[in-house]
């Protein structure tokens, strides 16, 4: 008997490389310089906010009643919470902006893990609970409803997308795409979080999607690499970028933490699906605008326009390849399985709706909702 081993045609695809020849040193001066930048360009670590820091030292019965007193003012209350968890989300990243980045701190880690957590049931309770939504027993069914959320949720049209494409000033439009720049920035490492714990065609999409975040294998194709290109080109570059950063205001961290929050707790799994997909869905149509506004302000550098674009032309396919993945999984879903994935959207778009409410407030000196 000959002792080759012969494969299926599924395993002889994968005996071959996907990613080629793509792995090579930076190709050319400027993938190579922009390359030398740290990235998320984060400062280190310097220490907590005090108020953050007396609440990791506080016990359960003051950490309450802290949290009960600022109930009364909505915009001191998620101030408070965002902020915090804003601070406390890069322990799950790990970059150099982590309180524990460097060396393992078993104390502080507990402490910094309790008050995450009694800041998210804060969150979920008394901020932005979970929505009501329809329930669904065919997975079919839940995806066609996904389906048309992504079309008409609150934040796929919002106002303040109107607004940067006719009306705001220059000023308005670099701060926005700074606040854009730092929703964006770990959107990799996002992408990596929410495939543990799917299974089936639900894992495949979402692999598919990291696969696309990485360029397929070539640097200057990372989606991280084309936020570097616009970082560099923005007025004042990588240290504009850092002092924008120190200012960066707390509604603006919204999203950001909703999907941290869904993605590092092991019963919501599901909802972190929901939300992506409905984050995936807003890129098109917000990001059309935002080309709309550069054009109209003069801002024609393709270094500065290429992550847009991209996405402009990208994420319609991610969107809907996420419902498929739903339409198709294997094993079938449950019913609460269903309904933690609808469940998770609906909590995307009241968070995105409230966090465009607020940008366009400070933009206009409108009141947010």
């Amino acid at each position: 008997m000959s002792g080759d081993i012969v494969l299926d045609t599924g395993a002889a695809q994968q005996a071959r490389s996907v990613l080629g020849g793509k792995l090579s040193v930076p190709a050319g001066e400027t993938v190579e310089r922009l390359y030398r930048q740290y990235f998320p360009p984060v400062p280190d670590f310097e220490g907590l906010p005090g108020p953050l820091e007396a609440f990791l030292h506080d016990g359960p019965q003051a950490r309450d009643q802290r949290l009960a007193a600022l109930r009364g003012d909505r915009e001191a209350h998620g101030r408070f919470l965002h902020e915090s968890l804003g601070e406390l989300y890069p322990n799950v990243f790990g970059y150099r902006d982590s309180p524990c980045a460097e060396t393992a701190d078993d104390d502080l880690e507990v402490a910094m893990f309790s008050a995450r957590v009694r800041l998210e049931r804060e969150y979920l309770e008394h901020w932005l609970p979970f929505p009501d939504v329809p329930r669904f027993d065919d997975q079919r069914d839940a995806a066609d409803h996904l389906d048309e959320l992504a079309e008409t949720n609150p934040g796929v049209h919002h106002p303040l997308f109107d607004y940067l494409a006719t009306e705001a000033p220059i000023e308005h439009l670099e701060m926005f795409l700074r606040g854009e720049t730092i929703r964006n920035e770990i959107v990799d490492d996002e992408v990596a979080l929410l495939t543990v714990g799917l299974q089936g065609t639900q894992k495949a999409v979402v692999a598919a999607n990291l696969w696309d975040e990485c360029g397929r294998g070539k640097l200057e194709n990372f989606h991280t690499f084309w936020l570097r290109r616009l970082i560099d080109a923005s007025p004042g570059g990588w240290d504009g970028f850092a002092e924008y950063r120190t200012g960066h205001p707390w509604f603006a961290k919204i999203t950001s933490n909703t999907n941290a929050m869904l993605l590092s707790r092991p019963a919501y799994v599901q909802q972190a699906y929901g939300c992506f997909l409905v984050f995936e869905s807003w890129v098109a149509p917000h990001f059309v605008n935002l080309l709309a506004a550069m054009d109209r302000l003069g801002v024609h550098d393709d270094d500065r326009r290429i992550y847009f674009a991209a996405h402009v032309a990208v994420d319609p396919r991610h969107a809907q390849e996420l419902a498929d993945g739903l339409r198709f999984q294997r094993p079938e879903p449950t019913p609460g399985e269903l309904h933690r994935v609808v469940q998770g959207a609906h909590l995307a778009a009241e968070a995105g709706r409230l966090q465009y409410d607020y940008w366009l407030s400070h933009f206009t000196g409108e009141t947010a909702a």
